[in-house]
């Protein structure tokens, strides 16, 4: 059975994150209501995976991704008003209101980039090659604004509206961030 820990100082948000996960086959580790808590959490916790609101008492989720330093693949949910705040390439974020299948598609994308980071540092202790994150290339960079501009000029997307399509049409076609970027550039993609 596939396990994940919760982290929403929302009672609302964490009763039906909660619910959709039970009923599609996961087992809720641990539920926490501060960023401290799910740190200290990481610690121990066997999942690989942390679904979490953006805002707790204690910090955000950019904070809180920071100082976890990859211990849990985070899935952060963001409410409309909180998705123009953070745009960062390197976090997951989902809109709430979502629906289900968006939310277990996410954790599943996350579940996999764990299981990967896992791999790579297991060669890495074996003398092979180190995971380390790396910055993107500012090539790459000036691609994905390229296409975020595009985005916002044809289709009267705010940034976030933009970063985010960019990120769910690579999440649900399997591609890099930078490979959906550049298929709008090219205009192979249709919003």
């Amino acid at each position: 059975m596939k396990s994940v820990v919760l982290a929403f100082s929302n009672p609302i948000l964490t009763n039906w994150v909660s619910t959709v996960l039970t009923r599609s086959g996961y087992h809720i580790e641990n539920v926490c209501k501060t960023g401290s808590d799910l740190i200290r959490v990481s610690e121990f916790c066997t999942s690989p995976v942390a679904v979490c609101g953006f805002q707790f008492p204690d910090m955000t989720a950019e904070n809180l991704f920071t100082l976890l330093e990859g211990r849990l693949a985070l899935v952060t949910v963001v409410l409309s008003h909180q998705r123009d705040i953070l745009n960062r390439d390197d976090m997951l974020l989902v809109p709430y209101p979502m629906s289900a299948a968006d939310l277990i598609g996410a954790i599943e994308v996350m579940e996999r980039s764990a299981a990967f980071r896992a791999v790579s540092s297991r060669q890495d202790s074996a003398g092979k090659s180190a995971f380390q994150p790396k910055e993107r290339p500012a090539e790459e960079k000036l691609i994905i604004l390229k296409a975020k501009e595009m985005l916002m000029e044809a289709n009267a997307m705010t940034e976030s509206q933009a970063h985010r399509f960019l990120q769910k049409t690579s999440m649900d076609r399997g591609l890099r961030l930078i490979d959906a970027a550049t298929m709008v550039i090219a205009g192979t993609l249709a919003v």
